[in-house]
């Protein structure tokens, strides 16, 4: 990365964390626009999606990513993205919410679900980015199942949102008994049980009205509270399984599948963005890669703005919660790689475009600049911080072959 780069002289030293770094974000201290975030959400897909020419890089099932009618798809939370905040890689992202009265940006705002067993977690639970790494459990699937009465069923949690009071909305993967998969559940606080909102009959004739097709929607798979209004994805008819439609009044299409820019793809989970929740976003072709490989890199942020680029081999945490976006550096400050960077002034940065997109190629190091991640691996860390607000995207961690 260092090649594709221009370079800029750092002051103080990373062992003065948040002190020595907010001396040079005050220098870029440029205002934010006041773009308005309301139409862009974070999906992710049920299968993986190629990289075209409006998509420039692939996404996979397991990923995040933010799209917007009219503009080309972003990455949000790619499997690096989860290698380096929560130890492992989901093999698929079954559900998605932003947590109520949570920091918007943050690692721990998110809230998920997995479509299958794993990483220590299961189908039904329902996680959360931990602060300062890993994930943690909100409510388990043995809570959830117990709340619908069968406390020895195992259920899988495929669609999540909170309503404008802070409780949970879901929809199960499955049908349990007499809880049909496309049937839209409350949580009831405490856990005490479990209330029927929408009926899987009630989504079947609220999704004809809004889209005038009477085919069989056999699923909700996905589900958000946007603008106060509950909005779902379905996984068909196959014209619409990638649209958001709104249940609420009369019912309508939020956003047609051919405007998101994911070429139809069926809609797994979403999420409205908050404003403060549209933070940088540093994203590497490659999660598993060989000493020296080329990969390629996209970046998105603020048109015009500035970012520096941490790199190192060792994953650690230093809390920078005083600023914008993620909260932390996914990095340890004594890391051998990015302490050479710092003494010899070669901290990376990037120049977002007028579009505020970054693109480059670059090969990974070829030395012994890799170090210990997360879940015991050998491998490389990114993070991006942007300057004008200072807002800090998500790390990106390399696992080395």
């Amino acid at each position: 990365m260092n090649h594709e780069m221009n370079r800029v002289r750092s002051t103080g030293s990373l062992a003065s964390s948040a002190c020595g770094l907010s001396s040079i974000f005050l220098l870029f201290s440029l205002p934010l626009s006041a773009a308005a975030q309301s139409a862009r959400v974070v999906v992710s897909t049920t299968d993986d999606v190629a990289a075209s020419a409006g998509i420039p890089f692939q996404v996979t099932d397991g990923d995040l990513v933010v799209v917007e009618p009219g503009s080309p798809v972003t990455p949000y939370m790619a499997d690096g993205h989860f290698h380096a905040s929560c130890g492992f890689v989901p093999s698929d992202i079954d559900a998605f919410a932003y947590l109520p009265n949570s920091t918007p940006g943050r690692a721990e705002s998110r809230a998920f679900s997995l479509l299958s067993n794993e990483g220590g977690f299961l189908d039904g639970d329902i996680l959360v980015l931990a602060r300062g790494g890993g994930a943690a459990v909100l409510f388990t699937e043995l809570s959830i199942a117990t709340a619908l009465g069968s406390s020895a069923a195992n259920i899988d949690v495929d669609a999540l949102a909170y309503d404008d009071q802070g409780r949970i909305l879901f929809s199960l993967a499955d049908t349990l008994g007499t809880v049909l998969d496309g049937d839209i559940l409350r949580l009831e606080p405490g856990l005490s049980g479990v209330t029927l909102i929408l009926s899987e009959a009630d989504v079947q004739a609220r999704f004809t009205q809004a889209t005038g097709l009477t085919d069989a929607i056999l699923d909700v798979q996905a589900l958000e509270w946007g603008g106060g209004k509950l909005w779902i994805a379905v996984q068909a008819p196959s014209r619409h399984d990638g649209s958001v439609v709104s249940m609420e009044g009369t019912p309508r299409v939020v956003y047609d599948e051919n405007d998101l820019g994911l070429g139809g793809a069926e809609i797994d989970a979403l999420g409205e963005m908050r404003p403060g929740d549209e933070v940088p976003a540093l994203h590497l072709s490659k999660q598993l890669a060989l000493a020296g490989d080329l990969v390629h890199v996209e970046a998105r942020g603020q048109p015009g703005a500035l970012a520096f680029v941490f790199m190192a081999g060792r994953s650690g945490f230093i809390d920078l919660r005083r600023f914008a976006g993620f909260g932390g550096l996914y990095v340890d400050r004594q890391d051998p790689w990015l302490m050479a960077l710092r003494a010899s002034h070669a901290l990376p940065i990037v120049r977002f475009d007028g579009a505020g997109r970054y693109a480059a190629d670059f090969n990974l190091p070829t030395g012994a600049e890799f170090g210990i991640g997360p879940a015991g691996e050998f491998g490389w860390s990114f993070q991006m911080l942007q300057f004008g607000p200072a807002r800090l995207a998500a790390p990106f961690r390399v696992e080395k072959l």
